[in-house]
Parts: C-alpha cells; sequence; structure tokens
C-alpha cells in the first residue's frame, strides 16, 4: 500500500529516501502487531486461558509458601556474630533448645592469639607494669616457656578463684588479675592452667 507507492516516488525521485525508510519501519511495526493480535485471538478461541491462570495462581501460591519455608528455616538457623572457632558444642542435633542470654549453645572463640589471666599477689602488685615481659608454663610442656607481655593490669584487688593444688599456697591472700598477650602459644589449648613468671619492674 502506502509503501509502495513511497518506494515507486522514490526511484522516480519524488519521494526522499528518508520518507522510504520510515514508511519501511513502520510497515514493519505494523505486520509485527498484526501478528501479535492474531495469536492473542487464537489464544482466546483455544479455551485454554482459564487453565493458564490456573495455573499462575498455583505458582503464585507455590512460591509463598517456598518464602514461608525459607523465612522459617532462617528463624531457625544459628548463625555465629564472628568468625572463630568453635570450642565447645553443648547441645546436639535433635534436643530442644530455647535461646537465652546465659546459655549459649556453642562457645566459640578467636585463637589467632591466646591471652593468659595471671593472678599477681598483693604483695607484689607494686612490681608489674604494662609491656612487662612474661614466661608461661604449663605442666604438659615441661622446659617449654611460652613467652608474652603484660597489657593489662586490674584496677581492684579481687579474691583468689583458682587453686594451683599446691600445698604451700596461699588461698586467704587477695589478688590482682593481670591479663598477658602470648607470643608464643602453639599447642597451648584456650582454658588450660599456666604459671606466668612476670618480669619485675625496679622497686621506686
Amino acid at each position: 500500500g502506502v509503501l509502495e507507492r513511497l518506494e515507486r516516488a522514490g526511484q522516480s525521485g519524488a519521494a526522499t529516501g528518508d520518507e522510504v525508510e520510515r514508511a519501511r519501519r513502520q510497515a514493519q511495526a505494523d505486520q509485527a502487531s498484526l501478528e501479535a493480535s492474531r495469536a492473542r485471538q487464537l489464544g482466546g478461541r483455544s479455551g485454554r486461558r482459564e487453565d493458564v491462570m490456573v495455573s499462575m495462581a498455583q505458582l503464585r501460591a507455590a512460591e509463598a509458601r517456598r518464602d514461608q519455608a525459607r523465612a522459617t528455616l532462617d528463624r531457625y538457623r544459628i548463625v555465629a556474630p564472628v568468625a572463630g572457632q568453635v570450642l565447645e558444642i553443648r547441645n546436639r542435633a535433635g534436643e530442644y533448645v530455647q535461646p537465652s542470654l546465659s546459655d549459649a549453645v556453642v562457645v566459640m572463640g578467636d585463637v589467632t592469639a591466646l591471652r593468659a589471666r595471671i593472678d599477681v599477689d598483693e604483695r607484689d602488685i607494686g612490681r608489674v607494669a604494662i609491656g612487662a615481659e612474661t614466661i608461661v608454663r604449663v605442666d604438659a610442656y615441661p622446659g617449654r616457656d611460652f613467652r608474652g607481655r603484660v597489657i593489662e593490669i586490674g584496677r581492684r584487688m579481687g579474691r583468689k578463684i583458682l587453686r594451683t593444688d599446691e600445698p604451700t599456697e596461699r588461698i586467704d591472700t587477695k589478688i590482682l588479675e593481670t591479663v598477658v598477650e602470648l607470643e608464643t602459644f602453639e599447642g597451648l589449648l584456650p582454658g588450660v592452667r599456666v604459671m606466668g613468671y612476670v618480669t619485675p619492674t625496679p622497686l621506686q
């Protein structure tokens, strides 16, 4: 129709090439629209429109059930707040757990660095300083020294909690808790009992 007339006019010079090209694109668009309309008419006559709608509704319902199951699973999944190593599992698969602040499901820790807590006798607190070199020894490794430095000193005296079971140990003395960051700790396990020797500072 229109495209054919414009093509003939273009050959004779009565129409520009741009007008012919616009007519060609419009004809292609009209043809595509016609084919889409015929496809819709065929689909409507097939009598399967209701089946498609039912299938779509079933799909949406299945997706909603999937999302609900995923949300329920996320509620029961325990995710660690930080990266670390599991040191103790306090519950097993299948056991009922009521989450609380006092009862942890697992005990985790960062074991890329270890610290030792050393009780300093009240008679020696004046000779302990931040940065003091420290040697830590463990009964399991006789003759081996684990070296470190004092990084924290308590601000108040307290009662001795840990016992060495040595017959000469005083249990009525007060202590000052000191934290030592170990520079060497290969083979040590968190929670092992150690004996610490802090290099004393000169008395003033």
